[in-house]
């Protein structure tokens, strides 16, 4: 399949020019920003990345993960937002849960497939937090390691930006957010997860839908039976963006 100019220049931009960018612009961010063992931490920019169909909107990537001295760390990258991966951390199998979740859960009671779909993080870099943090302190005294995570609003904010020139490419008929964060971030204002198609507008109109995270739904059974009920009522609907 050939590639869309426009969003190889996306992505390359993002990945040369969004971290810089961060630093710049929230306080307390490191200067230096690495896993433990020093690899650097880099953007992880949406590789599927269908336009003018549905974009797919989540917080910030996760990270691959090692075990070490039966303490669970993180290492490096992910390949891609929300991206099916599979991989051995030193003592097991580890996959992407909210990923697999994604494709059993959503996905297919949707109607649609991730070649309908633009998807990304409003934060482009994995984030620390302090429950991750502790394991790394353990292993790797010596390396000062910053709580990320609770930067969160701050990185949201400067990472706007970003959001707006993803959707001049994208062009997206419907955006659909997951979780609390990543909706907030989008809406502006704090949102409901109940499913229904909302008018938003920036710099031109667009339609967004909020929905609940796959990780909630797995930990609270409300969750999952109140999104199981929006997803059938979306389901009705979402033909028409794709």
């Amino acid at each position: 399949m050939k590639a869309n100019p426009k969003v190889t220049a996306f992505q390359r931009d993002c990945f040369a020019n969004y971290l810089p960018g961060i630093q710049r612009k929230v306080k307390g961010f490191p200067n230096r920003y690495i896993y433990p063992d020093g690899n650097p931490i880099r953007p992880v920019v949406p590789v599927q990345t269908t336009v003018n169909k549905i974009m797919l909107v989540g917080a910030f990537p996760s990270a691959r993960f090692e075990r070490r001295d039966g303490k669970l760390i993180p290492v490096g990258d992910n390949l891609a937002p929300f991206g099916p991966e599979h991989y051995f951390d030193g003592f097991q199998v580890r996959v992407q849960e909210s990923t697999e979740s994604l494709h059993k859960n959503y996905f297919l009671q949707l109607g649609i497939d991730r070649s309908d779909l633009w998807i990304t993080d409003i934060v482009k870099v994995y984030l620390y937090p302090e429950k991750h943090l502790k394991n790394c302190r353990v292993l790797f005294p010596s390396i000062k390691l910053v709580d990320t995570h609770s930067l969160f609003p701050q990185i949201a904010e400067a990472s706007f930006e970003w959001f707006e020139k993803e959707l001049s490419v994208c062009n997206p008929r419907l955006i659909i957010t997951l979780g609390e964060v990543a909706a907030k971030a989008v809406a502006r204002t704090k949102p409901t997860l109940d499913g229904v198609i909302r008018p938003l507008s920036y710099n031109n109109a667009h339609r967004v839908v909020h929905l609940a995270h796959p990780e909630i739904r797995r930990l609270n059974k409300d969750w999952d039976r109140n999104t199981a009920g929006h997803l059938v009522q979306l389901a009705k609907q979402i033909r028409e963006y794709v």
